[in-house]
């Protein structure tokens, strides 16, 4: 509630920069806004460290079938608020600061930020706001409602995230890759085996929930049981392969596997015949599993920072004490502060698992032990 309140409020500031950019100063109608927005983050991170932990959910008795209708993720719809936001206040801000100064950079740099604002736009439009599954993910779903999937039982394990170190591109650097995935093994015993976040789902930034589904289906439902389900025309699928995680509370969680991994539980090694096939049954149902909001200080709080740096810079026009080029200065400023605050969450989002939840693996290339 907070959260959402506190996003709302920073629109409304938002909207009245963008439609009323040349009111008279004092602007107390925007500032009142984002001392709204302020108070109700500052109750959504009070909210958070109070809240309690993810708790597992409790067993429950093995489901021999499998569901005909496969639930999708959820839009993550304070993602994509917040992303639109990330966008668009810059161009407000500009907007904001135009009004005060007709120079000859005054419409360049408005029609540069514009330009530059169309690509990220694209990104919100079309993976957060688009399809919730990806594209292979889609060919599953349709198997699964066409009435048969390849499935198998297994346990559910834990989140894993490793960091692997290598040579960097440039000489006597080094370069940090991070992975995640979801660990499950034969419900019989054997191996564990790698659900990888499906891709494309929102650019897989670690904020996304193609990622963060992974994460709380380690914490929520590890050692249940669940089918893990893979498409009948896994032939006609490139690279990874779709799989859906169907677990006995009828929680499902979408990823991908590996095809080599993928094949010896789709075809018989011997002859090529197919293995593990079963229909679908349209008297389950099944369930998504729900997002957790939780405030990171080692992520949000950097962004924070950056965003009230965007409101010192932006008070003084706010407040009429500045115009003129300066004033539009300001607004520029402000511009490029809200846009890092955006790209800085994304970045360490990639590289900072946070305190709760992953088991962090590391391990580096044997070339440069």
């Amino acid at each position: 509630m907070f959260g959402g309140t506190a996003l709302v409020a920073v629109a409304v500031a938002v909207g009245l920069a963008l439609v009323r950019p040349g009111a008279p100063t004092p602007r107390w109608d925007i500032i009142g806004a984002l001392g709204i927005a302020a108070t109700a983050t500052g109750a959504w991170m009070l909210a958070c460290r109070v809240a309690p932990g993810v708790r597992a959910d409790p067993p429950v008795p093995p489901q021999t079938s499998v569901p005909r209708s496969l639930r999708k993720p959820p839009h993550d719809w304070g993602l994509a608020a917040g992303a639109l936001l990330t966008i668009v206040t810059p161009l407000a801000l500009l907007r904001l600061g135009s009004v005060r100064y007709e120079g000859p950079l005054t419409a360049f740099v408005g029609t540069l930020v514009t330009g530059l604002a169309l690509v990220p736009l694209g990104y919100v439009a079309g993976d957060l706001l688009g399809h919730r599954l990806g594209s292979r993910q889609r060919v599953l779903h349709a198997d699964a409602a066409a009435g048969q999937v390849h499935a198998v039982r297994v346990r559910i394990g834990a989140p894993v995230w490793k960091r692997y170190e290598k040579r960097g591109d440039k000489p006597g650097t080094i370069r940090t890759e991070h992975t995640h995935w979801l660990e499950v093994s034969a419900a019989e015993g054997g191996a564990p085996v790698r659900i990888h976040p499906m891709d494309p789902a929102g650019g897989g930034t670690g904020l996304t929930r193609a990622t963060t589904d992974l994460l709380q289906a380690g914490l929520r439902l590890g050692g249940h049981e669940a089918w893990m389900c893979l498409p009948t025309r896994w032939k006609l699928i490139e690279k990874g392969l779709p799989v859906a995680l169907v677990a006995d509370t009828g929680h499902v969680v979408w990823g991908e596997l590996s095809r080599d991994v993928a094949r010896p539980y789709l075809a018989d090694p011997g002859n090529g015949a197919s293995v593990n096939l079963r229909a679908t049954s349209p008297d389950r149902p099944s369930r998504t599993l729900g997002g957790r909001a939780k405030f990171r200080p080692d992520l949000h709080g950097h962004q924070l920072g950056r965003l009230l740096g965007a409101v010192v810079l932006i008070a003084p026009v706010l407040l009429g004490a500045v115009a003129g080029l300066p004033g539009l200065l300001l607004c520029l400023g402000a511009a490029v502060a809200v846009a890092a605050s955006g790209r800085s969450v994304t970045g360490r989002a990639r590289e900072v698992p946070g305190a709760i939840g992953w088991t962090l693996r590391e391990s580096r290339d044997p070339a440069i032990r």
